[in-house]
């Protein structure tokens, strides 16, 4: 029986909340925030909101750091158990603000009428995207980016159809908390949309026009200078490698221009491991894509995700030529070789699907052009990073031995606006979208470390995170049937009175007002709100 289109619509959502909170809960227990890259550099802005006598020295503006502050202020600074709680609020607020840009890219998909069924399973595929996986784990102020970036381009695409200057003047939060985060924010989101909306600007009478830029410059200029005043840095005071003390030389290199094309494709694909392709740009994209070419998510051999992975092709050695065997019992492809060799099982199959999505993404460039302009996205950000890392632009911060520049990740806002536009086209073009999703969705959870395999370290692991989880009655029973975990007691938030806690709270002071960040928190709130829900009201006038 043929669904109806809302039955669809109903269907598709259903699985995107499913698939929304069981991803929320898998990175909380797979992947500790702690030990995400630069937690402990980026930690200093959450210690100053203790202590305001620190010296933050960072570039980076307040808001992301400020929200998460925000958080855990209000939410777990009546405990004492502070890795946990910090842990925990971080993915948390990640997970709040990945909601606020799920929601901006509901509108402005909906707003080029693409069908909510569409919409919903392309947010499947983002969930489980591995750039957007690592958004939500690590504590880094491109997550907030992204949330914020489909909102300006919604109010950017609404103006400049209705000529209605109420959306110019509600993009003016949107943009100036966006611009404000962090360097690299600013220079691939300020470019890309000067490029991409240029002739909107000419579109404005004067009168409209000057209101626009002192509304929206003496807000910028706000911001940057509680940012500025309260880090003692400017968001373009960039603190690369060769400014760092602790990292010493190794940074203070421009890479060559050959590093756009250089690619070793027999090395690409017989060893693709990590700082083994550092000078080639193309090939830490492959491998980053979908994969974790430096080791800090699933890859990590501290992380969960990376313990106790259940093995489902194993390779042996034989003296004789043999074909596969299949073990039923333990569930396992063994493949026999005459040589061992380093067989590279999740790195392979990450690069293809990585070279997959290039070819479609290409594709969609040359074929699709309505869509064209945020197709194009992911290309700004390419093309900025290699221009920052080749010229040294504003300051050398290219490790020749590593490459780390080129992480995707970098440019990760603009990455899923493209990967977006692409997945939501193709979905909606074509009928057995459908099934592949489901294929890319299980080979995902098999790269990131989907099953496992029961073991003590991990069980123990598990139990501990299942105790504080908000989930845990429900994730008590699907671990202790699935590993054999024993029962844990769930952690009752209302009963913190009763738990007698050791130590002092971390934030012993009263809450730390950042006024004008708080001012862009509010006023991005509340457009969001009146964008989403009074949108009509709009159109009607």
């Amino acid at each position: 029986m043929l669904l109806t289109q809302k039955q669809k619509n109903i269907f598709t959502f259903s699985i995107l909340i499913i698939s929304i909170i069981w991803m929320k809960e898998v990175n909380y227990l797979y992947y500790n925030s702690l030990e995400s890259p630069d937690f402990s550099d980026y930690f200093i802005y959450l210690q100053y909101f203790s202590d305001n006598n620190l010296e933050i020295n960072r570039e980076h503006g307040l808001l992301y750091y400020y929200i998460h502050y925000i958080n855990y202020f209000f939410r777990y600074n009546d405990f004492s158990n502070i890795d946990l709680f910090f842990h925990k609020s971080v993915q948390e607020t990640n997970f709040y603000i990945y909601i606020f840009g799920l929601f901006g890219y509901f509108k402005l998909l909906d707003y080029f009428k693409f069908k909510k069924s569409s919409i919903f399973l392309t947010f499947v595929f983002i969930n489980f995207f591995p750039i957007s996986i690592v958004q939500r784990i690590v504590f880094k102020p491109e997550i907030l980016a992204f949330s914020l970036l489909p909102w300006i381009i919604f109010c950017i695409e609404k103006f400049k159809s209705k000529k209605d200057f109420r959306y110019a003047i509600l993009s003016i939060p949107f943009l100036v908390s966006c611009l404000t985060l962090k360097g690299n924010v600013l220079v691939i989101v300020s470019m890309y949309l000067f490029f991409t909306y240029l002739p909107i600007l000419f579109s404005f009478n004067k009168k409209h026009l000057v209101y626009f830029f002192l509304l929206f410059v003496s807000a910028f200029l706000l911001v940057s200078y509680e940012n500025s005043n309260t880090t003692n840095k400017g968001i373009l005071d960039v603190q690369s490698g060769s400014t760092d003390e602790t990292v010493g030389e190794n940074y203070n290199n421009k890479a060559p221009f050959k590093i756009i094309y250089n690619t070793n494709l027999y090395n690409l694909v017989s060893s693709p491991i990590k700082h083994y392709h550092a000078e080639s740009f193309i090939a830490i994209t492959l491998l980053e894509t979908t994969g974790d070419y430096f080791d800090l998510y699933w890859d990590n051999n501290s992380s969960n995700y990376f313990a106790s992975r259940k093995e489902f092709v194993e390779f042996d050695i034989s003296k004789e030529i043999s074909p596969p065997s299949v073990s039923s019992a333990e569930k396992k492809l063994t493949i026999y070789l005459q040589d061992n060799e380093d067989i590279y099982l999740y790195e392979s199959i990450g690069l293809i699907v990585s070279l997959l999505f290039y070819y479609l993404l290409i594709k969609n460039i040359t074929s699709e052009r309505k869509y064209r302009k945020f197709l194009l996205a992911i290309v700004f950000g390419m093309i900025l990073l290699l221009f920052h890392s080749i010229t040294g632009i504003p300051v050398n911060n290219f490790d020749p031995s590593v490459g780390d520049t080129f992480k995707p990740h970098y440019y990760s806002f603009v990455f899923l606006l493209s990967t977006v536009f692409l997945i939501v086209n193709i979905i909606e073009k074509s009928k057995k979208s459908k099934l592949y999703l489901i294929l890319y969705v299980l080979l995902i959870l098999l790269l990131i470390g989907i099953p496992k395999t029961p073991s003590s370290d991990l069980n123990q692991e598990l139990s501990y995170y299942i105790e504080y989880s908000n989930f845990c009655e429900v994730e008590n029973t699907i671990y202790k049937n699935l590993y054999n975990i024993d029962d844990v007691i769930c952690f009752d938030e209302s009963e913190k009175s009763n738990l007698n806690n050791i130590g002092e709270n971390f934030y012993n002071n009263d809450f730390v007002f950042k006024i004008f960040n708080l001012l862009m928190l509010i006023f991005t709130i509340f457009g969001s709100i009146y964008l989403f829900i009074a949108d009509k009201r709009l159109k009607s006038k």
